[in-house]
């Protein structure tokens, strides 16, 4: 095991990193998270085919810069928005795109799984966001609970192929859940009515750009660990084994998830 190895291994994620993470990258989010934009797209054109476009009360929670905000408001008509995310000063990002088209709104700041959410919900929706759930499983009783019946959940995710090149270098990073585990932790409350995934290589000049789009992105929310000189550069030289011709990738690995309220 490498020194780099070691000292990842160390550290683990919480939400308080997570969320000052995610708070510095609020100016570089949009535009460098080129696969979560497309998964918002995605993500709300699977959902024209099950979710009704009318929406008394939609409920979006890990909002962000609003990517997946944006996508709701092009293809569905909602009454009462109400929106969450961990960065309480989210919210200035996410009402200039709802409040011309909706009636009212409402702001939710704090950890979804500690937060209240308010019932009769006819659809709640979140972009790449449960893979920060600790406990998804009592996460899922609670959306039930907040849905109306026959309401539907509308989430993304990744897969565990996710950032494979850096799991492979460090031998840590985000855990993330097979479709089949998901599925499993769902299947009390709902009814999967679609799945979709992919994989998706986004390609970098070196390395140390790899580092940084993780960076503007605020990915690098998985630890507090902060490398030496010596442990940054066996990582740029052990990502020489992934170059290509068309340079250093990054994978991806999306999922898309409708499920109906059981």
């Amino acid at each position: 095991m490498t020194e780099l190895n070691i000292a990842v291994r160390k550290q683990e994620v919480n939400k308080c990193l997570l969320k000052k993470r995610f708070r510095s990258a609020q100016s570089t989010y949009n535009a460098h998270a080129k696969v979560q934009q497309d998964m918002a797209v995605r993500l709300a054109n699977l959902a024209q085919a099950h979710v009704p476009a009318s929406q008394k009360k939609l409920l979006e929670f890990g909002c962000g810069t609003g990517l997946l905000t944006n996508e709701i408001m092009k293809c569905f008509e909602v009454d009462t928005y109400t929106y969450n995310d961990l960065v309480d000063d989210a919210d200035q990002s996410i009402l200039p795109l709802i409040d011309a088209q909706v009636q009212q709104t409402r702001f939710i700041a704090g950890d979804v799984e500690q937060i209240e959410f308010p019932a009769g919900q006819d659809s709640i929706w979140s972009g790449a966001t449960i893979q920060w759930i600790d406990h998804l499983g009592n996460f899922f009783q609670k959306l039930h609970s907040a849905l109306n019946e026959g309401g539907y959940l509308v989430l993304s995710s990744f897969g565990p192929d996710n950032y494979q090149e850096i799991k492979c270098l460090t031998g840590n990073g985000i855990t993330y859940k097979t479709k089949e585990q998901i599925r499993e932790l769902a299947a009390p409350y709902f009814e999967l009515v679609a799945f979709e995934e992919w994989q998706h290589n986004m390609w970098f000049k070196s390395p140390m750009e790899v580092l940084k789009h993780m960076r503007y992105t605020g990915v690098n929310s998985v630890s507090h660990c902060r490398w030496s000189k010596g442990q940054m550069q066996a990582f740029m030289a052990d990502y020489d084994q992934f170059l290509q011709l068309e340079g250093y990738p990054l994978t991806y690995h999306p999922y898309l998830m409708i499920f109906k309220k059981k």
